[in-house]
């Protein structure tokens, strides 16, 4: 289902604008997408630095656990490989 969306007239050229000059010439939509995907990054970042400084002993061991993860991260080999 598509929903229209109303903005002003300068709303609209900005976001134009951002599509051509700072994402190649995508659309609008893509241009909002890329946009939103970009807020919510920043909004990741934020909580995360947030929880480093309101809670040390928890973020340290989040960095634990992290590491203990990355560890058993195995590669992923191509079985049919060694066929050829």
């Amino acid at each position: 289902m598509t929903t229209m969306m109303r903005v002003s007239p300068e709303t609209r050229e900005q976001v134009l604008r951002v599509a051509a000059e700072d994402f190649g010439g995508v659309s609008a939509d893509e241009a909002v997408k890329r946009l939103l995907e970009e807020h919510w990054r920043v909004k990741a970042v934020a909580a995360m630095d947030h929880y480093r400084a309101t809670d040390p002993e928890g973020w340290a061991e989040y960095l634990v656990e992290t590491e203990e993860w990355h560890s058993v991260d195995a590669p992923v080999g191509d079985p049919w490989a060694d066929e050829a």
